[in-house]
């Protein structure tokens, strides 16, 4: 599993045109389903995405970046079940890494 969500957080981070980490057309994943669903979640979600581009962009380290998203994924992200917990944990993260 932690291979696989690493491998996905790579391909979102070295992708330069896409800022949202889900694929709605291929989500099997109810969290990810949700955040298709709502346009709230979704727009939460490419604010994070942007913030985490933009801390790779000032030089944080890459390999710190990747470790506390992961972190953040398994233990914060996947802990939601609602739309509010979601965009609490997308609004938090956000916060997170546009202070580093």
């Amino acid at each position: 599993m932690r291979l696989k969500l690493l491998l996905i957080l790579i391909a979102w981070v070295t992708s330069a045109s896409a800022l949202a980490a889900v694929d709605c057309s291929r989500t099997r994943d109810n969290l990810d389903k949700l955040v298709c669903s709502s346009s709230r979640l979704s727009v939460a979600e490419e604010q994070m995405a942007s913030s985490f581009h933009a801390a790779r962009r000032r030089g944080v380290d890459m390999q710190m970046l990747q470790s506390t998203h992961i972190e953040w994924y398994e233990q914060v992200r996947n802990a939601c079940n609602d739309v509010a917990c979601l965009l609490r944990a997308f609004d938090e993260r956000s916060a997170e890494l546009d202070n580093y």
